[in-house]
C-alpha cells in the first residue's frame, strides 16, 4: 500500500535538508568557478546524496526523482560525460533544481503529500541535458481523492476460488493483448480484450481497492483504442501491475496484495483520463466519478513558490495589518460612525484591500475573504449604516475588531510555526498549552511508576541470595535499572556488577552491597508515589476536558481506574496489566506530542490503539482483589471476600515447604522486634516475608493467605514510612497474626475443614488499621461469621448472620 508522507517526521529534518541544499549551491558555484576542482563537485554529491536518502526515508519517492537526477547529473560531470553546450545547460539545470527543492519541501509540508509538482520539468531537463529519455509526466501528476472514491460502498469481493479459477483462465490472454496494444499491433482489438479482463476483474474485487485500479484500466483501454493515449514507459508500468495483480489473485483468491501501492497507480491513471482530449463513455464516467475537469492537469502543472517568497508576502501581509490595526486604535469608531466621513475610513480600507492582496499571493484565501467582509462592514459603519440601533453599532464594532485579530494572530501564528499549519491559532494556544502541562504531569507520573518498579525488582531480586545464572542475571539486570540513570557513584557495586556479567561474580560480595544500595534509595513510599499519580491523573483528565479532548480524556480515567483498583490490591507490579497502562499512555502521549507538532496530522490510529488498550483495562481491574475496601466498607453490606482455590499438584510441594520456612522467620523475627521495635531492619525483613506470602499465596490460588499478606504488608509500609507508629495496638496485631500462621499454611497442606473467619478478621484489622492511621477499629465491630462468606453471593449480611 501506499506509505502516507510522514509530514511530522518532514518537519523534523527539512531544516536539514534546506541545509544540505544551501552547501550543495555553495559548492556548486565553487566548482563553476575552477572546473579542474572536482573536490567541491564531489561536496556537491555528497549533500545531494544525504538530500536523497532522506526523501528515501520520509517515503518522499517523486521528490527522490529530482535529487536522484540531480546525483546523476553530478556523476556525469565528474566524469567528463558531458561537454561543450551541454555542460553548461547541465550546470544551470542543476542550480534550477537545488532553487526548488526547498520550495518543494515547503509545498508538501503544505500539501501533506509527495504530490511532485513542479518537479517534471527540472527532471526532465537534466535528463535531456545528459541524453536521456525524459519521464512521463503522469509520474509527476497529483489531484486530491476522496477516501473510498471508485470503491463500490458495503461491497464483498467474490469468493476465493471463483476468483482464483478465472483469474488463472485471463492471466495468459491479459499478458498478450497487453504486450500487442504497447507494441501498437491491433490496437483496437488488444485493448478491446483487456479492457473485459479489466471489467471482469473489478466486478470480482468490488469494495476493494483493485475494484477502482480496474475501473480505471477500462478507461485507459479505451483511449489506447482510440488513439488519444499514446502508450510509454508508465503505461508500460500500469499494465505489468495489473499482470502482477492477476497472478497474485490467482494464487490468493480475492485476498488484496498489501504491496501494490494503489494510490501511486491511481493518480498515474488519472493523468491519462485528464489529457484525453475527447471524452468517449467509459472516460466520461471515470472523470465524473474522480471530479476531474478541464482545470485538473493546469492546477496539477502549477509552479512552486518559493518559501522565501511566501514568507515575505506574509510578513509583508502582517505589516500592513498592524498598520489598520495602529490607524483604527487612534480612532474611536462609534464617534466616526456618527460623523458619517467614509473619507475618515479611506487609509483603513487601503491598508485592509493591500493585506488583501499580500495574503492571496501568498496563497491564504480564506484569510483574505475574511478580511474584505470585514472591509464591507467598516464601510458600511463609517457611512452611519448601524447608527440607528447602539447595540448594532456595537456588535459590528467588536465583529470588525475581531475578524482583524484574528486574521493577524493567524498570520502571526503561521510565520511562527511553519506556513503549512492552517490551523486556528486561538484553538492551538489552548491546545497547545494544556498539552505542555499534560506532558509535564505525566512525565511525573510515569517518573513515579518507574520507580516503584524499580524499586520492586531490586527487592525481589534481593529476596534470596543469587545462587545460580539466572537468578546473578535478575539482580544484575534490577541494579542495572538504577545505575544506567547516571555514570557516577557505587564504584564498587558497579565493579562487582560488570564482574558478574562478566562470569565472574562474587555473589557473597555483590549480594551484600546490593543490600546496601536499595536500603540507601531516598525515594517516596510506593503507595504515597501511587497517590501522587492518581492525583496528576486527575488533573490531566480534567485539564483535557477543558481543552475538548474529551477522548483523551477518558483514556487517561480508564487508566486512573486501574491504578486505583491495582493499588487498593497491591497489584502495581510490572505484569500484564501494567504493560497495557503503559502502552494506553504511551499511545496517548505520542498523539498529543504529533497533535501540537502537527495539528493537522491524522494520529486517529495512535487514539484508537489508546482507547483499545484503556478499555482492557477495566478488564485486569474487575478481575482484582477489593482489598482494603471489603474491610472498610459498612458492614451492614454483603462482603465479597476472597476465596481459595486448589493449589496445583506441581507447586504444592514447593509452595508448603517455602511457606513454614517463612513462619519459621517471622516467629522468629517478630519477638526480636518486639523487643527493639526501633530497628526497622528487622521490621523490613518482617514485611518483606509478607510481601512474599502475598505474592506466593495469589499466584498458586492461595488466596486468603495472600490476601493477609498484602494487608500486613501495607500496614507495615506505612510504620516504616513513618504514616503510623509502631503503637500497641500494631504489635498486638502482629503477634496475634503470627500466631494464627501456622494453622492457617497447615490448612492448604492437610485437607478438610478449616474456619478461615478468624484469618478473615485479622486481615480486616490489618486494612482497617492502616486506613484509620493506627487506631484498631475492629474494635466493636461484628466478628467475621464463616456463615456471612459462605452464604449466597450478594446475600445481605444481617441475613446470613441471623441464620
Amino acid at each position: 500500500m501506499a506509505s502516507k508522507t510522514d509530514i511530522v517526521a518532514l518537519k523534523w529534518v527539512v531544516g536539514l535538508m534546506n541545509r544540505q541544499a544551501e552547501n550543495a549551491e555553495a559548492s556548486l558555484v565553487e566548482y563553476s568557478n575552477d572546473p579542474n576542482q572536482k573536490r567541491p563537485l564531489l561536496q556537491c554529491m555528497w549533500a545531494v546524496h544525504q538530500i536523497t536518502s532522506t526523501l528515501r526515508a520520509l517515503g518522499m519517492r517523486k521528490g527522490e526523482m529530482l535529487t536522484l537526477e540531480m546525483e546523476r547529473s553530478l556523476n556525469y560531470l565528474y566524469k567528463d560525460k558531458v561537454v561543450g553546450e551541454r555542460r553548461k545547460l547541465t550546470m544551470g539545470g542543476l542550480m534550477q533544481a537545488l532553487k526548488v527543492l526547498p520550495a518543494y519541501l515547503a509545498h508538501a509540508q503544505n500539501a501533506r503529500a509527495d504530490t511532485g509538482q513542479g518537479l517534471e520539468q527540472h527532471v526532465n531537463d537534466l535528463r535531456r541535458w545528459i541524453g536521456e529519455r525524459p519521464r512521463p509526466r503522469a509520474f509527476f501528476f497529483h489531484m486530491d481523492i476522496p477516501e473510498g472514491q471508485g470503491i463500490t460502498a458495503g461491497a464483498a469481493p467474490a469468493d476465493d476460488e471463483e476468483v482464483r479459477n478465472r483469474a488463472n483462465v485471463m492471466l495468459a490472454l491479459y499478458l498478450e493483448m497487453a504486450k500487442m496494444g504497447l507494441r501498437r499491433k491491433n490496437m483496437v482489438e488488444s485493448m478491446k480484450t483487456v479492457a473485459r479482463i479489466s471489467r471482469r476483474m473489478q466486478t470480482m474485487f468490488s469494495g476493494t481497492q483493485p475494484e477502482r485500479f480496474w475501473f480505471t484500466m477500462v478507461g485507459i483501454c479505451e483511449g489506447m483504442a482510440g488513439g488519444l493515449i499514446v502508450p510509454d514507459e508508465c503505461i508500460a508500468q500500469i499494465f505489468k501491475s495489473g499482470a502482477f495483480m492477476i497472478k497474485y489473485a490467482r494464487e490468493n483468491g480475492a485476498r488484496v496484495d498489501e504491496s501494490v501501492d494503489y494510490d501511486s497507480l491511481q493518480q498515474q491513471m488519472l493523468f491519462y483520463i485528464a489529457s484525453c482530449k475527447a471524452k468517449p463513455l467509459h472516460i466520461s464516467k471515470i472523470r465524473e466519478v474522480f471530479a476531474v475537469d478541464d482545470s485538473t492537469l493546469e492546477e496539477a502543472n502549477r509552479g512552486l513558490i518559493h518559501v522565501d517568497a511566501l514568507v515575505t508576502a506574509l510578513s509583508s501581509a502582517l505589516d500592513q495589518l498592524n498598520g489598520v490595526v495602529d490607524y483604527l486604535n487612534s480612532q474611536d469608531l462609534a464617534a466616526a460612525a456618527r460623523t458619517g466621513d467614509v473619507a475618515m475610513a479611506a487609509q483603513a480600507l487601503d491598508g485592509i484591500e493591500a493585506t488583501g492582496y499580500r495574503l492571496e499571493a501568498a496563497g491564504q484565501m480564506a484569510h483574505a475573504d475574511s478580511l474584505q467582509s470585514v472591509a464591507s462592514r467598516l464601510e458600511k459603519l463609517y457611512r452611519g449604516v448601524y447608527n440607528e440601533s447602539p447595540m448594532q453599532l456595537n456588535q459590528m464594532i467588536n465583529e470588525i475588531i475581531r475578524g482583524i485579530v484574528d486574521v493577524k494572530l493567524d498570520i502571526e501564528h503561521k510565520l511562527e510555526h511553519g506556513l503549512s499549519s492552517s490551523f486556528s491559532s486561538r484553538d492551538f494556544e489552548l491546545r497547545e498549552s494544556v498539552v505542555n502541562a499534560t506532558f509535564s504531569h505525566m512525565g511525573l507520573v510515569e517518573n513515579y511508576m518507574h520507580q516503584i518498579l524499580r524499586r520492586k525488582e531490586l527487592a525481589s531480586a534481593l529476596a534470596r541470595k543469587p545462587n545460580d545464572e539466572q537468578s546473578t542475571l535478575r539482580l544484575t539486570v534490577a541494579l542495572n535499572r538504577y545505575l544506567n540513570k547516571t555514570d557516577q557513584g557505587h564504584e564498587d557495586l558497579r565493579s562487582a556488577v560488570r564482574d558478574a556479567d562478566a562470569g565472574k561474580p562474587d555473589l557473597d560480595h555483590l549480594f551484600d552491597l546490593a543490600k546496601v544500595f536499595l536500603n540507601e534509595q531516598e525515594t517516596i513510599a510506593d503507595r504515597k508515589a501511587i497517590d501522587m499519580s492518581l492525583e496528576l491523573l486527575a488533573e490531566i483528565s480534567g485539564a483535557l476536558g477543558f481543552a475538548g479532548m474529551e477522548r483523551e480524556a477518558q483514556i487517561i480515567e480508564h487508566c486512573q481506574r486501574w491504578l486505583s483498583a491495582a493499588s487498593k490490591a497491591g497489584e502495581v507490579r510490572e505484569d500484564d496489566a501494567f504493560r497495557c497502562f503503559a502502552e494506553a499512555f504511551a499511545q496517548l502521549e505520542l498523539h498529543l506530542q504529533r497533535s501540537v507538532i502537527d495539528p493537522l496530522d491524522d494520529t486517529s490510529h495512535m487514539l484508537a490503539i489508546a482507547e483499545q488498550r484503556a478499555a482492557e483495562l477495566d478488564e485486569y481491574a474487575s478481575g482484582l482483589s477489593a482489598g482494603a475496601e471489603v474491610s472498610t466498607a459498612s458492614w451492614t453490606e454483603p462482603k465479597h471476600y476472597v476465596e481459595d482455590a486448589e493449589v496445583p499438584a506441581e507447586f504444592r510441594e514447593v509452595f508448603f515447604e517455602e511457606s513454614e520456612e517463612i513462619v519459621d522467620e517471622i516467629s522468629r523475627l517478630t519477638p526480636a522486634w518486639l523487643e527493639d521495635i526501633e530497628n526497622n531492619q528487622l521490621l523490613r525483613d518482617i514485611r518483606r516475608h509478607f510481601h512474599t506470602f502475598k505474592g506466593n499465596g495469589r499466584a498458586v490460588g492461595a488466596n486468603i493467605l495472600g490476601e493477609l499478606g498484602w494487608a500486613m504488608q501495607d500496614l507495615l509500609d506505612r510504620v516504616l514510612d513513618g504514616d503510623l507508629e509502631a503503637s500497641g495496638a500494631v504489635q498486638a496485631l502482629l503477634q496475634d497474626v503470627v500466631r494464627e500462621l501456622p494453622a492457617l499454611i497447615a490448612s492448604y497442606k492437610d485437607a478438610g475443614s478449616w474456619d478461615a473467619a478468624p484469618v478473615r478478621t485479622l486481615t480486616d484489622r490489618a486494612f482497617r488499621m492502616a486506613e484509620g492511621a493506627g487506631e484498631d477499629l475492629a474494635d466493636g465491630m461484628p466478628e467475621v461469621d464463616d456463615q456471612v462468606h459462605g452464604g449466597a453471593a450478594g446475600a445481605p449480611v444481617s441475613e446470613n448472620l441471623g441464620q
